[in-house]
């Protein structure tokens, strides 16, 4: 199978420091619909409902779960009263769509028959548990040829999921399978989109196949989203290989590595490569209005909601930096030069954050997250609390009073 050569990754870096996030684009001015279901790829810890109720709490209006172990083969069949339970809490909650991700294990285009019989196998576990919990797609990974040939393993993917889908049509199921972008990473297919096009053509037009677009995945495979131009070309070619119509949902994840390097590091929205640019045009684009979008960024217990707050902000027009007023009392001051100071922040950092970027400024700052007390607005305030546009924040000593 010949391919075409990925597009050459840029010497030029849209990095930027902790404090301080670059010049935003202008994007599309399109409103944030609250119809477009957006959300994380949430834990299930004490349930898979669980993944659910998490999820509502943090602003989720759509869910990505794994309905067993990402990292073992069988599972036993769901209790009926998990399946009762997941459907019981979605229907009461704001979730508008869920989606699950198969395990880390399958490779349905393994040269190997026995590990190719035990993906096929374990792949139609979780289409059975997401069928019977009502979850619309199942994300895969498109799996590894191992050295043993591309093309082959093109084949022999293209065979199982004519085999899976085959078999499940038969049984009346409506979950369906996305197949996911890749990095490149090592011998894993799907980094092109030209073989993506090629396994949705072997396979042939069938309702319950798709994709799932993953934008760290195909920045660091070599296709930039980082100017009008760049965003233009990359969604021409997905269109021309592989067709919109195909995409079902999108991954949202900023990338750690540069452009090219084909190395999957997942970052947050707008502190990595790609940058806030990318997401504010992603988030405000309207031929993707329509497509759910899940952030499966590092730190889910903590970042997860900011992640998915900062897509909002983006997606309704808004830029990530937030301007800050620092006042520094007692000797801290002394190392600012008395005066306030003007703080350009990510959207959504906390306190703790702050403190942190301010040792930039001078190294003497460096232990003002142990020492003192912060107001934000005049009202003290936990070092976790979350600034907020154009606030005043006071950082005290101990023996400052008040």
């Amino acid at each position: 199978m010949s391919e075409a050569a990925p597009p050459a990754a840029s010497a030029d870096s849209t990095g930027s420091e902790p404090a301080s996030l670059p010049a935003l684009s202008e994007p599309n001015q399109t409103p944030f619909s609250p119809q477009r279901p957006i959300g994380a790829h949430m834990p299930t810890a004490g349930g898979l409902h669980k993944a659910l109720t998490v999820g509502q709490e943090i602003g989720c209006t759509a869910v990505q779960l794994f309905t067993g172990s990402p990292r073992q083969w069988s599972h036993p069949p769901l209790e009926a009263e998990t399946i009762a339970n997941f459907h019981k809490v979605r229907d009461a909650s704001t979730i508008a769509f869920t989606v699950a991700h198969d395990s880390y294990l399958i490779n349905l285009a393994a040269p190997d028959y026995d590990v190719l019989e035990r993906s096929r196998n374990a792949f139609r576990g979780e289409l059975d548990r997401a069928q019977a919990l009502g979850i619309p797609w199942v994300v895969t990974h498109m799996g590894a040829h191992l050295n043993a040939g591309e093309g082959e393993a093109v084949a022999r993917l293209v065979d199982s999921l004519k085999r899976i889908l085959d078999e499940t049509d038969r049984l009346g199921y409506t979950v369906g399978v996305a197949l996911e972008t890749t990095a490149g990473q090592g011998t894993g297919l799907g980094w092109r989109f030209e073989q993506i096009g090629e396994v949705l053509r072997g396979v042939g037009a069938h309702p319950r196949l798709g994709v799932c677009l993953d934008t760290c995945h195909i920045f660091v495979a070599g296709y930039d989203l980082r100017d009008e131009t760049t965003y233009a070309e990359t969604w021409a070619g997905f269109e021309k290989e592989i067709g919109l119509a195909n995409l079902k949902v999108i991954h949202a994840n900023d990338a750690k590595k540069a452009l090219g390097s084909r190395v999957d590091r997942h970052e947050h929205i707008g502190g990595g490569e790609i940058g806030e640019a990318a997401f504010a045009r992603l988030m405000t684009d309207p031929a993707l209005a329509h497509i759910p979008i899940v952030v499966e960024t590092p730190d889910s217990e903590t970042m997860h909601a900011v992640n998915l707050a900062r897509l909002k902000r983006l997606a309704t027009g808004s830029s990530l930096a937030l301007a800050v007023e620092v006042h520094l009392f007692g000797h801290y001051s002394d190392y600012v030069g008395g005066q306030p100071l003007a703080v350009t922040v990510p959207y959504g950092v906390s306190l703790n954050d702050l403190a942190q970027s301010l040792v930039r400024i001078d190294e003497r700052l460096s232990t003002i997250a142990q020492h003192c007390r912060f107001a934000i607005d005049e009202d003290y305030a936990a070092l976790d609390a979350v600034l907020k546009e154009d606030c005043t924040v006071a950082v005290l000593p101990p023996m400052s009073g008040g």
